[in-house]
């Protein structure tokens, strides 16, 4: 159990937060007016708290995809430096570029930057299977982006929209990432030559 207490933990923390309902999303949910009245820890906590038990569910199934991936890959401080920067990356780019945006909860942003990033990281996928990976939830996202997508078709389910722009955010966030932790890995072998 301990290749997966990150994954644990998150779980255990949307979970909880879900008992907690509704003061949970009342004082965590992503509330522009909060927001610009100081509450800026709503940046990063609206993506634990959720619409609806299913909503929730998904989530949780979206964690346990992420952990069978990547298992104790991302089971480390490159994991929590990864969920740290989903977080702050979909957060922070909800406010500033969704600025039609005025309530947010979830962690389906979150997820499609840590699913980007786990068969990368993973030693169990190839660089040609990671690509595959890549390849469907970049085109998956520009599905979302295109006129074609339903933003509310999932409505009825969840309890609200689909934020595509939480997608859109969360894959940008785990391609810097794999940018910046392929250029450490390049730079630590080049350096270690010399």
């Amino acid at each position: 159990m301990r290749d997966y207490l990150l994954y644990l933990f998150l779980l255990a923390a949307i979970v909880l937060l879900a008992l907690a309902e509704p003061i949970s999303s009342h004082w965590l949910m992503f509330d522009r007016d909060a927001i610009d009245e100081g509450q800026v820890w709503r940046l990063f906590s609206a993506h634990f708290v959720h619409l609806s038990t299913a909503h929730l569910l998904g989530n949780v199934l979206g964690v346990m995809l992420v952990a069978y991936i990547a298992g104790r890959s991302l089971n480390n401080s490159w994991g929590i430096f990864l969920l740290a920067w989903c977080v702050a990356v979909v957060g922070l780019g909800l406010y500033g570029y969704a600025d039609y945006l005025q309530r947010y909860v979830g962690l389906s942003g979150v997820l499609h930057g840590l699913i980007l990033v786990a068969p990368f990281i993973s030693p169990f996928y190839s660089r040609r299977m990671a690509g595959c990976f890549l390849l469907v939830i970049v085109s998956k996202v520009i599905w979302e982006q295109s006129p074609f997508y339903d933003d509310m078709a999932m409505a009825g389910v969840i309890g609200g929209r689909v934020e595509t722009n939480a997608h859109l955010l969360g894959v940008i966030a785990g391609l810097l990432f794999l940018l910046f932790y392929y250029g450490y890995d390049y730079s630590k072998r080049y350096l270690q030559r010399d």
